[in-house]
């Protein structure tokens, strides 16, 4: 088994699409086909159902791309550090977080960052909650940015608040619920909601979730992996949702209203205990310096 089976099957096991697969990694479609192939015969597993109109993993390949998922993320880390340590690179740092819209300061961090510290290589990556948690347990991050609850059982981590958000809805401009200062659970019923998928989401929101959903019954749920697709859902008019308001980003087609649910979520920046490297400290005090700066503004 090699990197090149490994990468196709991840990326197959995510898109369930050959051709798509093919062109994410500049190859061949019969490339990724021979991969596939090959690496199930090595396996004796079979782990896609193919027919000619969808592709589905097996049980078998579920449990396998949970489990190479997180060994190719290792492996490109490892890459990506051999190689700019053979070069100009002294040190490196892995960073992870969930999204553009809930860091969205990250490009003026990275400068200052750079200017300060242009010896250190940075390894920067998009993970769910989960993936992001595990990857920051088992030492393949250095730091993270992440939901303060997500973390609060990690005896090893330390955290520093960012910010702090609270539950909104959104919904079409044209929506019966646009024109209210302030929209109660209550106020759901029989609307369709999109909802995050629990399990890709930090324990207090699948709470909020579960909570909307008993106090909702009759509304239909849809659950999706990241809040921008419940942007597409909602213009779709497939119905409105419900999330933290730092995970929204302004567009002209839809409305961000108040919510009475009171929780407040606190986000933040996340780093090992017993990380001594100047780069980290720095990485970290920069980040709560422009954060601080932007808050005061």
């Amino acid at each position: 088994m090699h990197i090149k089976q490994i990468e196709c099957f991840v990326h197959l096991a995510e898109t369930l699409n050959f051709s798509r697969t093919a062109e994410f990694l500049f190859i061949t479609q019969p490339t990724v086909t021979h991969q596939i192939n090959s690496l199930e015969d090595e396996l004796g597993l079979k782990l896609f159902v193919r027919t000619k109109r969808k592709v589905e993993l097996t049980p078998a390949g579920i449990s396998f791309y949970n489990d190479m998922k997180e060994v190719l993320t290792k492996t490109n880390i490892a890459i990506a550090k051999a190689k700019q340590f053979a070069h100009t690179f002294e040190s490196n740092i892995s960073i992870g977080y969930e999204g553009n819209v809930e860091v969205k300061y990250l490009p003026a961090i990275l400068r200052a960052f750079r200017a300060k510290f242009s010896h250190a290589h940075i390894y920067l990556k998009i993970a769910d909650h989960k993936e992001k948690r595990n990857l920051f347990t088992n030492n393949n991050f250095d730091l993270i940015f992440a939901v303060k609850e997500s973390i609060d059982d990690l005896s090893d981590a330390v955290y520093a608040e960012l910010f702090t958000g609270s539950f909104v809805c959104v919904l079409p401009k044209d929506h019966p619920l646009a024109s209210k200062a302030m929209i109660k659970i209550d106020d759901l019923k029989d609307y369709s909601l999109i909802l995050l998928d629990p399990m890709k989401c930090p324990t207090e929101m699948a709470r909020i979730q579960k909570d909307i959903q008993i106090k909702c019954p009759t509304s239909t749920i849809y659950f999706v992996d990241h809040p921008l697709i419940s942007y597409t859902m909602i213009k779709g008019q497939l119905g409105i949702a419900v999330m933290p308001d730092f995970v929204c980003p302004e567009d002209s087609e839809l409305v961000i209203v108040s919510t009475e649910i009171t929780d407040i979520i606190s986000y933040g920046i996340v780093w090992h205990k017993n990380n001594p490297r100047s780069e980290i400290k720095g990485f970290v005090s920069i980040t709560k310096e422009i954060y601080k700066r932007q808050n005061t503004d």
